[in-house]
């Protein structure tokens, strides 16, 4: 007869072979997550401060990202009117110090501390919101505006004061387009990631200003490609951070950095030059030449299309890499949703390919 007894498992065989499942489920997590991070597309977004960065990264949420929510645009609402509030501040300040306020009657002078003494944090009420415009339709204002290249002041003020019936309604909630004319400075590293065409996309947009720039000079080794912006219409502005250098000078230098810093030698390099509503209308009165840093300029006085292409060249010349780094580049206006998509969708193009290409050299190298 039978023993009746039955054989027992090895426990530490069992434990050894559960152990090893389980380290195969994480080496396949680990290959699978190692795959789809280097199949994911980097795009750094870099520039001097004020070029329109951060608009295009907005630009990005609104056409390939979810909409804003009403949530999320009621977020902007105070930024919007502190800025309206602080903008025409600057403008009364320089408008007084260019010694035009001499003929002010005083309607506008009490329309003036109105706006002064007014809670830049507080919401624009209909009686504040009538006070601005009264203020930036008086035409010693206007002439302090045109003078708006001697001094700080935000370029989307004007915008905000043609949405100004709407801006100081009691129940206002920012369009799309308040969002993208909104200013808010970039502090850090900001990301958002999209799924276009079965390909994902990562974009970084970092702080422009000179004390953002160490804080992610370093960090991007290996990104899929750069898009550089330049604002085409601050040739003849200054630095809000150095009221002597000139913001073109200092995006040039920033340039020359990027294009030939050696943690980028394996990335696209794509150059949108912004603000191209904003410098076809300041190139009507004003010449390139007129500011001392570009009198080599050659075309016409206030020919659109010679001005960037001599900005275009200014840039591109910059590269020491002719033989092995193509620079593509876009005339762009960041706040027009249809330009940003048709730049966008060119430069998709031209990223996916570059990185198909490395991806073979690569390859072939191995």
């Amino acid at each position: 007869m039978g023993s009746g007894l039955t054989k027992s498992a090895n426990p530490s065989m069992e434990n050894l072979q559960s152990k090893k499942a389980v380290n195969k489920k994480l080496d396949a997590e680990l290959e699978k997550d190692s795959r789809q991070e280097e199949e994911k597309i980097k795009l750094l977004l870099l520039g001097a401060g004020e070029s329109g960065k951060s608009t295009i990264f907005k630009q990005m949420k609104i056409i390939y990202g979810t909409k804003f929510s009403e949530a999320e645009r009621r977020i902007h609402t105070s930024t919007i009117h502190s800025n309206i509030i602080l903008a025409m501040r600057v403008l009364i300040k320089h408008c007084i110090q260019f010694g035009l306020d001499a003929d002010f009657p005083q309607e506008i002078r009490d329309h003036i501390e109105k706006v002064k003494t007014a809670d830049e944090n507080s919401p624009i009420d209909d009686a504040l919101g009538e006070s601005v415009l009264t203020i930036w339709n008086n035409h010693a204002m206007q002439a302090a505006w045109e003078r708006r290249h001697e001094f700080q002041i935000i370029e989307s003020l004007r915008y905000y004061i043609s949405r100004m019936e709407d801006i100081k309604k009691p129940d206002y909630v920012p369009t799309q387009d308040d969002i993208l004319y909104n200013r808010v400075r970039t502090s850090g590293i900001v990301t958002e990631r999209y799924v276009i065409d079965s390909a994902t996309f990562e974009m970084y947009d970092v702080g422009g200003q000179r004390n953002e720039r160490k804080k992610w000079i370093h960090c991007f080794e290996g990104v899929t490609a750069i898009i550089f912006v330049v604002a085409l219409s601050e040739f003849d502005q200054l630095l809000y951070e150095d009221d002597k250098t000139n913001r073109m000078v200092e995006a040039l230098q920033l340039f020359d950095e990027i294009c030939n810093n050696p943690f980028f030698q394996n990335s696209s390099m794509i150059v949108f030059f912004n603000k191209s509503d904003l410098f076809a209308e300041k190139i009507k009165t004003k010449s390139l030449r007129s500011v001392d840093l570009f009198q080599d300029y050659e075309g016409g006085e206030h020919d659109f299309d010679a001005s960037v292409q001599y900005l275009v060249h200014r840039f591109l010349s910059l590269s020491r890499r002719k033989n092995d780094q193509q620079i593509y580049y876009h005339v762009t206006c960041a706040t027009d949703t249809s330009n940003i998509e048709v730049v966008f969708n060119a430069c998709k193009d031209i990223v996916l390919r570059d990185n198909i290409r490395k991806s073979k050299l690569l390859l072939d190298y191995e």
